[in-house]
């Protein structure tokens, strides 16, 4: 699969992708909104039609709570004026305010008046009977926890629901006590029903609670215990939307299902304004993937096809001297085009270069003097032991000497050892041994004695290179060698013994030299001794000599004279002493002189 194939697929997967991943996006959350909106819409079309069912409610409440309150109505329930029931309740008012019925009940539940009223003919008619016993059975219409409260709500009639409301009737302070109970009620029928679908432009419908009209998952949801008062929402398959809230009756049980249905039109125009939405995303993504191709097609794929198929004719071609023409730009093309031809140079070099090796290995080949080929060894795979090497090392030894071992038995003798096994080295899986395994022979031939070092290596599967080299040669002057180095030892042990006897002598000489040298310190040193007690000793004659000249002198005799006479002799002799001193100072000096200098010399 060629590269444009690749980027049309990936293109394709990816734009499939996209197109996916936007479709499921504008229906979770575009049309997704669109739905809240629809269903806000209807909750508001239901609310509007519940408030205007409470103001009606609440009209009736306040009609009842102005009415029942009043001393006329309170005098009525004694006297049964028709006057004030003309007045207050009359035909026209009955119409105007919509109320099909007026009834009056006593403390005990009996009706003690009643009026009704056809809305759609307009004529009065018979209190219906189900209006009656509603009165009479209904305690809740009748109850009231105080004189100034009421009662609304709504009841469900074997003829129809109805709206209906209560309040005690006293007198205008509420102080009195209550003489019985004032109700009026509205029939919920299919013209107040359109009249307000008019007033709310819904289209309405008012059903029983346990109606089978109503779905079965709406009026679990209204008649189960718990049951939620909340507007439910469901599309229908017509196009259209229907919302559904619950009106419950005076004891709070579910008695009405009201349901308004809507045309889906908020929807409808959100799918078509996706639907035109996705078909110009498409129609872009399209038209982007065309100019997107054409520009990848001239920009990257021909270049890369050119390319390609250069690089592929130079392969078939061996030919590392072309070269790919130089791209155009400054891009990743060009920079491949330029490390392409870049490795071609340096693929033209390295065979330039294996092709001089070439020569130069064969030249060596031919000029070296060593006999050299191959063996063929089916032991060899990823290694081979140092026996099997030496074993081919002895075929190689019959080929140079172009006899076979077994002739030559007698003579041949392998100078190296073979390794033990345990000491060759641990092969890890296709580990191969490079080193060459070295081997020496001695072997007669023709008569002489000759020498060969023969080198294995493996080269190949099955295969190894034998290195076959005379070394007699090497080894007569290593023999020759080994007989100087004895000579040399010879004539070193002599000239060692020599040298011994020289230091013996020079050891002696020094002994007597330094036992020379000893004697002759410590007679300087007596010397040295001598001359400082002649100095002493002369001043040890002068002094005493000295006291007695002093004495003579005071005697002032011929004795005395001679005394000093001869003191005078003796200073003489001491002067001449300490002359000879002096003497003996510089002979000390030169000698001490001459001494050290013998001592540096030595």
């Amino acid at each position: 699969m060629d590269l444009r194939r690749k980027t049309l697929i990936i293109y394709g997967v990816s734009l499939l992708c996209i197109l996916v991943t936007f479709w499921a996006i504008t229906q979770l959350i575009v049309l997704g909104s669109y739905v809240a909106l629809e269903e806000q819409t209807t909750s508001q079309n239901m609310d509007r039609f519940m408030n205007a069912l409470r103001e009606d409610r609440s009209e009736l409440e306040t009609l009842v709570r102005v009415l029942a309150p009043r001393d006329d109505t309170y005098t009525f329930m004694r006297d049964r004026n028709p006057k004030y029931l003309e007045s207050t309740f009359g035909n026209e008012t009955l119409l105007n305010r919509r109320i099909s019925f007026v009834v009056f009940a006593n403390t005990t539940g009996q009706i003690f008046s009643a009026r009704a009223f056809d809305l759609q003919r307009g004529v009065e008619v018979a209190l219906p009977d189900v209006v009656a016993d509603m009165v009479t059975g209904n305690s809740a219409l009748r109850t009231f926890n105080q004189t100034n409260s009421s009662t609304t709500g709504i009841m469900v009639l074997s003829d129809g629901p109805v709206m209906v409301a209560s309040a005690p009737i006293t007198t205008g302070d509420y102080r009195s006590v209550v003489r019985g109970t004032l109700v009026v009620g509205r029939y919920l029928d299919d013209t107040e029903i359109q009249r307000m679908a008019r007033l709310t432009s819904l289209r309405l419908q008012l059903l029983p609670a346990s109606s089978g009209l109503v779905p079965a998952e709406v009026r679990s949801t209204f008649t189960s215990e718990g049951g939620t008062d909340d507007i439910l929402i469901q599309p229908l398959p017509d196009n259209t939307i229907a919302g559904y809230t619950v009106i419950r009756d005076l004891y709070g049980a579910p008695a009405l299902v009201v349901r308004t249905d809507m045309p889906r039109t908020i929807y409808s125009q959100g799918v078509a304004t996706l639907q035109f939405f996705v078909l110009c995303f498409v129609a872009l993504v399209i038209v982007f993937g065309v100019v997107f191709f054409y520009f990848l097609e001239w920009s990257v794929l021909s270049p890369l096809s050119r390319l390609g198929q250069d690089v592929a004719e130079i392969g078939m071609t061996r030919n590392l001297a072309a070269r790919l023409p130089p791209g155009e730009g400054d891009d990743e093309l060009t920079h491949l085009a330029e490390n392409i031809n870049r490795t071609l140079e340096a693929l033209e070099r390295a065979q330039l270069q294996i092709q001089r090796s070439e020569e130069k290995n064969r030249a060596l080949v031919n000029a070296m003097p060593d006999t050299m080929f191959q063996i063929n060894h089916p032991g060899i795979s990823e290694g081979f032991s140092s026996a099997e090497a030496a074993e081919m090392a002895e075929k190689a030894i019959g080929e140079v000497a172009g006899r076979q071992l077994e002739d030559i038995a007698e003579t041949y003798e392998l100078l190296s050892p073979v390794p033990p096994r345990d000491e060759l080295p641990v092969l890890a899986p296709g580990e191969t041994i490079l080193r060459p395994f070295i081997f020496e022979f001695k072997a007669t031939v023709s008569g002489a004695v000759r020498y060969f070092e023969v080198r294995i290596v493996r080269s190949g599967e099955g295969e190894a290179l034998a290195i076959v080299r005379e070394i007699t040669d090497r080894k007569r002057a290593e023999a020759e060698l080994e007989e100087y180095r004895s000579h040399l030892e010879d004539l070193v042990s002599a000239r060692t013994a020599e040298l011994s006897r020289t230091n013996e002598q020079l050891r002696q000489e020094i002994l007597a030299r330094r036992l020379y040298e000893e004697q002759k310190r410590k007679a300087f040193e007596q010397i040295e001794k001598n001359i400082e007690q002649f100095a002493i000793l002369g001043d040890h004659i002068r002094n005493p000599l000295t006291v007695i000249v002093g004495l003579s002198d005071l005697i002032q005799d011929a004795t005395a004279k001679k005394i000093v006479d001869q003191a005078r002799i003796i200073d003489g002799i001491i002067n001449q002493l300490d002359q000879g001193w002096i003497e003996s100072e510089k002979v000390r000096e030169f000698l001490k002189k001459y001494y050290s200098d013998e001592r540096k010399g030595l």
